[in-house]
């Protein structure tokens, strides 16, 4: 079993990276083969719009460190996403990371019915982990729009196509306490938990 953790938190140390951390080290309790990439530490590009990835799916042609790490993706048996959310969505690096796996998704269309088709090309199969973590509390009910655009997706790029492939490790209310999560001893518990179950 191999698992890969990738966070989008711009700072070092932070309660998302505590609780990919965390959920890696449950998997790796299980022995689990697991390794964690800090997307702040990469050298990013945004998707540019090219479609060249459509001519040969599942590749794009960007050089930067991104391109290896999606490649890589596709090999590991499970994937822990984790980033925090400011201004109600995921962050920048999150979603540079978003865009560019567009290159796994394609589509035909039949020349007689002018239906589209989807070509999915991530393999299938993978257990999915999301970690969040937010400053407002768990009943704030502003979210939405982020929760149902992760689970379109997830789905689009064929991540996780059944809800039942995907937990989720939520952090609530902490604002600029960077160490709160570490020191919510049940949250660090569960976290540990669902690596365990991804062996």
């Amino acid at each position: 079993m191999k698992v890969i953790g990738i966070h989008a938190s711009p700072r070092k140390g932070a309660n998302t990276a505590t609780l990919v951390e965390k959920v890696l080290k449950g998997a790796a309790d299980k022995g689990a083969e697991t390794k964690l990439v800090e997307l702040r530490k990469l050298d990013m590009k945004p998707c540019i719009g090219c479609d060249k990835c459509k001519e040969n799916l599942g590749h794009c042609v960007q050089k930067d460190d991104l391109t290896p790490l999606m490649e890589e993706m596709a090999t590991y048996d499970a994937i822990v996403l984790g980033t925090p959310i400011y201004w109600f969505h995921a962050t920048a690096q999150f979603k540079t990371l978003v865009d560019r796996l567009y290159c796994y998704y394609g589509f035909e269309i039949d020349p007689e019915t002018n239906d589209y088709k989807e070509i999915l090309a991530f393999p299938p199969g993978k257990k999915v982990v999301f970690v969040t973590s937010r400053g407002d509390p768990e009943d704030k009910k502003d979210y939405d729009v982020f929760y149902n655009s992760l689970n379109d997706w997830l789905q689009v790029v064929g991540m996780a196509l059944l809800a039942s492939s995907m937990e989720f490790v939520h952090h609530y209310g902490s604002w600029n306490e960077k160490d709160a999560a570490l020191k919510d001893a049940d949250l660090v518990a569960r976290a540990e938990s669902v690596g365990a179950s991804l062996a």
